[in-house]
């Protein structure tokens, strides 16, 4: 079980497991059964969600299928091994895609002066639309990385998930464009940024687009105290209106619960004691 590039199990692992003489499919089983879970919600995703397995015969199906059975809640359903590990490749791409999309709506009503998540609010009313929300890039051990192993094996036919690979990539930059707008005219600008996980209320930062977006920042001169009250590493070393003082922008990056319940609490002090009055979150 895990997410891997299409014919892994052909041109990789039958070949090393062969070399011990055995043949897959006759002598030895091999299944394959892509990862379906959500960082944060592990066990009730493993048991709940539905599993697909992919054999290299029907006997391998059948014996997996047994394995998963014995704790799988969802539906099993069975198919041939590069069908699976091709599967699991396509949801993420096609979720990767369609945020790429929101990401490039957010940037045409951007120039065009409106609010992106209004105008997608608006257009989610049709019956038959339903555009994400943009956010400030795709993070995490799968969205960002999946896409590129339908490209590797395909790169004629895999230009929309090229393409929307690059447009996510450059959102951190795009989001440090729209921070250092609002810090114009000052010298020496001063920024405090919360949230460093690659999503809301999560602990996992890997690829998180709010560390690429706080080191675009700091290339451009400005200093950024960076906290993040659920991550170990980055959590308040004193009370978040202490952490405002003697700064000029908030910027919540990622918006926690316990970040916006803070703010909420102490929202005029915190306006009172920043250079520009401002709170800018994503």
């Amino acid at each position: 079980e895990s997410t891997i590039p299409p014919n892994t199990c052909n041109n990789l692992a039958i070949p090393i497991l062969e070399k011990t003489g055995l043949i897959a499919g006759k002598d030895i089983s091999l299944a394959h059964c892509p990862e379906r879970i959500l960082p944060g919600n592990i066990y009730y995703e493993i048991v709940h969600n539905d599993r697909i397995i992919g054999g290299v015969d029907e006997k391998s199906c059948q014996l997996a299928e047994k394995v998963y059975k014995s704790f799988v809640k969802g539906n099993i359903y069975k198919t041939d091994i590069v069908s699976a590990e091709l599967c699991k490749l396509m949801e993420n791409s096609f979720r990767d895609v369609n945020i790429a999309l929101a990401n490039e709506f957010a940037q045409t009503a951007k120039n065009l002066g409106v609010e992106a998540r209004k105008v997608i609010a608006l257009a989610n009313k049709h019956p038959r639309v339903n555009i994400l929300n943009p956010g400030i890039g795709v993070g995490g051990h799968c969205i960002p990385i999946d896409p590129w192993f339908i490209y590797e094996v395909d790169q004629i036919n895999s230009k929309l998930i090229s393409t929307s690979r690059k447009i996510n990539d450059q959102v951190p930059a795009n989001i440090a464009e729209r921070i250092a707008s609002k810090l114009r005219g000052i010298k020496k600008p001063k920024v405090l940024v919360l949230g460093a996980s690659y999503k809301v209320d999560s602990t996992d930062t890997r690829e998180s687009p709010a560390i690429k977006v706080v080191k675009i920042l700091k290339k451009r001169g400005i200093t950024v105290s960076h906290f993040d009250p659920l991550v170990s590493a980055l959590k308040y070393p004193k009370t978040l209106l202490n952490l405002c003082l003697g700064k000029d922008l908030l910027v919540v990056l990622v918006p926690h619960k316990i970040i916006l319940r803070e703010i909420k609490r102490s929202q005029e002090e915190i306006q009172r004691v920043l250079s520009t009055r401002t709170i800018l979150q994503f």
